[in-house]
């Protein structure tokens, strides 16, 4: 895997990791789609191009050779909704967005307008097409809506932890830093590390060697930060022996409480 990833940037390196994981893509996005067919959520919605949002009128007629294909906008109220919705977000309207939530917030249909909604976020305003510029989003109606185009963190680590943590290899590392420099994704370092603890805490996950010695470089090399992460002495002694002098020295220093615990030489 390592050298797979070699030379290759952070956008390739998501591509080939989350490939793998075919059954998350093909229901939530395509990651090797590099752009989206669509420009608005209703053109995900509207099945001719008639539709539009004046008025608040839904100028939509729907084709019956699509709705087969679609199952989850097969039920007239849910298009309807869907529709409605995605003309409020299109515009960021957060009014009319609460408008709809009071009045058919409770019904399934909502929830599956809804949810239809989310899958066709994360593909119109897709984080990964341009990491390196922020997107222009219909922030507030979305928020309100409870909809986000972001990919979950167990999306985008699950693979990694699952396979990868066992060669060794710097998988995890690379996802990390990918996140970090990605200007359209808002996990911060410290949600990361949270949610690596309590991979470990619930599915037994044991970190490697790289994964172990950048968390304790990007902690500044304060162990007690990392103890939660189940890092095992064994591997604490390894790291250790990998750093530079100045480092040792630091790392040293900051854990001098612990240190003679820990038997690192």
């Amino acid at each position: 895997m390592e050298k797979i990833l070699t030379g290759q940037n952070s956008c390739d390196i998501f591509d080939e990791i989350l490939s793998a994981n075919e059954s998350i893509i093909n229901g939530v996005i395509d990651f090797n789609n590099k752009k989206s067919m669509h420009k608005t959520l209703l053109s995900c919605v509207k099945y001719m191009d008639n539709a539009s949002c004046d008025n608040n009128t839904l100028g939509i007629s729907f084709g019956f050779n699509h709705i087969g294909f679609n199952e989850e906008l097969s039920n007239a109220k849910v298009r309807y909704l869907a529709a409605k919705l995605a003309c409020a977000i299109d515009s960021d309207s957060v009014e009319e967005i609460r408008r709809i939530k009071k009045e058919y917030g409770n019904t399934a249909e909502f929830s599956k307008a809804k949810d239809f909604l989310n899958k066709k976020c994360k593909e119109i305003w897709n984080v990964f097409d341009s990491k390196d510029k922020s997107l222009k989003l219909p922030y507030k109606a979305m928020k309100t809506l409870g909809i986000t185009n972001q990919p979950t963190l167990e999306f985008l680590f699950e693979n990694s932890l699952k396979y990868y943590e066992k060669d060794n290899g710097t998988t995890t590392v690379d996802i990390i830093n990918s996140i970090l420099d990605n200007k359209n994704i808002d996990y911060t370092f410290t949600e990361i590390v949270d949610y690596l603890k309590k991979q470990h805490k619930n599915n037994r996950i044991k970190y490697n060697f790289k994964t172990t010695e950048y968390l304790i470089r990007k902690m500044d090399f304060d162990e007690e930060k990392i103890i939660d992460l189940g890092i095992e002495k064994s591997v604490l002694s390894h790291v250790f022996k990998n750093l530079s002098v100045v480092e040792k020295l630091k790392y040293l220093f900051k854990n001098r409480r612990r240190v003679f615990k820990l038997n690192i030489s």
